[in-house]
């Protein structure tokens, strides 16, 4: 049995100047959205430039054949343009800024010099709506809405002007129509610039998706300071310090974007060792890794995890070498020559970040419900064998007795102890940044409990792992930012310099490091979850990285709203079923009750309408059809008057042909 061979139909050739302006506009709109968001200037203008001209070359010479010598061109400049995008993205040669973008810049370019048919015209359209997404990227406000908008119709503007030609009508545009959507376009959107808060700075500096690869680590680490840790140039570039009786500033500057579906604690460093009112890092060890992290490479994902989110850092300021993300990680990727991991999980580059640079994270989205955290037991032994997590030597007697007792009833399982211990320390102290001086002599934790009663994060979450691990838990400390001001609309967080935050990880037997958060105002158990939208949001969010068994913990996560998306997929399937079923029967009837050679000739109509490139418009008989063809020199090499006699007999007369007469004059007409 011999298989038909899979051809897509032939593409007929596009006549529309319109049409073809809007298809310029479109790949126009996504350059311009490189230019602003991406503040690349010399690849988008000459590639507007080269693609204006390829347009009008293109309609010129429409009608012709393809020369050999042409396509040998063009396909020598595409994979120039591969060239080019391989040296920029991996070796930086051109700057490494925006390399896929300028890359389907030089695309859709080289390619305008090649658009005849209207498939080949969608298909530069798609190519600019992959522009556009890249440029989204780094789109970090409402205005981004206008240029996508602006795409849009441009994508309309060809469907209509192409259209339109095909049935010979003019394109015209309704002034009043057009006047009125465009006032009340104007006003909904001012409207929405007035109710929906907007980001309250701009970015400064480029977007730059590369840092220079040739720099390596040196041996040491230079670092501007950092509010919270004071960092050293230990050869590892993988220790730092913190210090209870020191306080940097924290001012209202932006740090970083960050752009995430779900807000989350940004974690940098941990520390494990405490003495003397300074956290220092036990373990100074370290591995090499490439600038792309994978996933085998990085510890096994958390049992009963929902998912992966992704996190997109953009940096706005000069910061530390390293590499904030929401923990556990999946996957990292940040453009430099290599990445050192310490024994702690935390990352760093080799140089400083600096404005306008960017990274990005996948991280899993672990189960951390109450009820999971409940199930896990005591843990006897401290991880890694590490026992600076369970050492609370600079513990005093009394702040031991003060955790027994505020945890005397809640000893059933080690998560209802540590919320003891959390809500205690929230409930009965003061947050604040105006914290004087600790008294010389006197210990940072003493004096936070027993005599000042309030202070930063720093003194409620040391507090807090001291004292879990007087109570044989063990526990450490994690810093880094804040979640920051969560934009759920833009899925962003702008990250400020108050946003530096210091906070616990406690380990858990089944979950491993799980954060707790002692600061007042702020959830105790400080799991990372999406935000709340409407009941569907977190699931549209979690589909494309959902994990075996997700989709029931996420249904489960609803309560009584689990009901609703399964209920909304079955029906749209009967209804789509419904709506199948309703065609084919109707068709099938129709098919009955239509004489054997009619649709054998309709259908041959049709065919020879796609040869001749314009189908007959609805108001247009077939006669005026076959007249408006024999007025065209090529209309008059198509045999067309038998066939519309056909057609007119068989409308208007009810004498349809047989098959073997509508084959015979196929044979003909072929």
């Amino acid at each position: 049995m011999k298989l038909p061979r899979l051809r897509l139909p032939a593409s007929p050739i596009e006549n529309s100047l319109e049409g073809r302006a809007f298809v310029f506009s479109g790949f126009a709109v996504a350059v311009l959205a490189v230019v602003l968001y991406g503040e690349d200037y010399v690849v988008p203008a000459v590639g507007v430039g080269v693609a204006a001209v390829g347009h009008v070359v293109s309609y010129r010479e429409r009608a012709g054949k393809r020369g050999l010598g042409r396509q040998i061109l063009l396909a020598s400049l595409v994979f120039a343009s591969l060239g080019y995008f391989l040296a920029d993205s991996v070796g930086a040669f051109f700057g490494g800024v925006l390399p896929q973008a300028n890359f389907a810049i030089l695309l859709v370019a080289v390619t305008s010099f090649d658009l005849k048919t209207r498939r080949n015209c969608y298909s530069s359209l798609w190519i600019s709506l992959a522009i556009l997404y890249l440029a989204a990227v780094y789109a970090w406000d409402y205005p981004f809405g206008v240029l996508l908008g602006l795409w849009t119709l441009c994508l309309a503007g060809f469907w209509a002007a192409s259209h339109l030609r095909r049935m010979g009508a003019p394109v015209a545009v309704p002034v009043p129509a057009v006047a009125t959507a465009l006032v009340g376009a104007l006003a909904l959107g001012l409207i929405a610039f007035v109710v929906i808060p907007q980001p309250s700075i701009d970015p400064n500096g480029p977007v730059v998706v590369s840092l220079p690869n040739y720099v390596g680590f040196k041996g040491e680490l230079e670092n501007p300071a950092l509010p919270l840790i004071q960092l050293s140039g230990d050869p590892s570039g993988a220790t730092g310090t913190l210090d209870l009786h020191y306080r940097g500033r924290l001012g209202d500057a932006p740090v970083m974007y960050v752009r995430s579906g779900a807000p989350a604690y940004w974690r940098g460093l941990v520390f494990d060792t405490y003495h003397d009112g300074v956290w220092t890092a036990s373990n100074r060890g370290f591995a090499t890794l490439q600038p792309y992290v994978p996933s085998r490479l990085l510890p096994p994902a958390p049992p009963h995890n929902l998912g992966t989110f992704v996190q997109v850092f953009r940096v706005l300021r000069p910061l530390p070498g390293v590499i904030s993300a929401a923990y556990p990680l999946q996957s990292l990727y940040a453009p430099v020559s290599s990445l050192r991991v310490d024994a702690y999980g935390t990352f760093r580059t080799p140089d400083l970040l600096r404005p306008g640079q960017t990274y990005s994270a996948v991280s899993y989205l672990p189960n951390l419900s109450p009820e999971e955290l409940r199930q896990d037991p005591y843990v006897f032994n401290p991880p890694d064998a590490n026992p600076a997590y369970l050492d609370y030597s600079s513990l005093s007697d009394r702040a031991l007795a003060l955790a027994e007792e505020v945890t005397l009833d809640y000893s059933s399982n080690q998560f209802d102890l540590v919320m003891a211990l959390t809500s205690y320390l929230q409930q009965n102290f003061q947050y604040t940044q105006q914290l004087g001086h600790v008294p010389a002599g006197r210990d940072p934790v003493d004096w936070f409990l027993f005599d000042a009663k309030k202070g930063y994060c720093e003194q409620f979450a040391t507090a807090e792992v001291l004292m879990l691990r007087g109570l044989g838990i063990p526990a450490r400390l994690a810093t880094g930012y804040a979640t920051g001001d969560y934009n759920p609309v833009l899925n962003q967080s702008v990250v400020r310099e108050h946003d530096a935050h210091a906070w616990v990880e406690v380990w858990f037997q089944n979950h491993g490091w799980v954060p707790f958060d002692p600061t007042p105002g702020v959830p105790g158990l400080a799991a990372t979850t999406f935000p709340n939208h409407w009941a569907g949001g977190g699931i549209a969010r979690l589909i494309p990285h959902l994990t075996i068994g997700a989709p029931m913990a996420v249904l489960g996560s609803l309560g009584a709203l689990a009901v609703v998306p399964p209920a909304v997929v079955i029906a749209l399937l009967v209804t789509l079923l419904w709506a199948w079923m309703r065609t084919w029967r109707r068709r099938a009837v129709a098919a009955r009750r239509l004489p054997p050679g009619e649709s054998e000739l309709l259908r041959l109509y049709e065919r020879v309408q796609r040869r001749l490139g314009r189908r007959r418009a609805p108001p247009e008989t077939p006669l005026e059809y076959w007249l408006a063809h024999t007025a065209r020199p090529e209309g008059e090499r198509v045999p067309l008057e038998e066939l519309t006699d056909a057609v007119n007999e068989g409308a208007y007369a009810g004498r349809w042909p047989d098959p073997a007469r509508v084959r015979e004059l196929a044979k003909r007409l072929s």
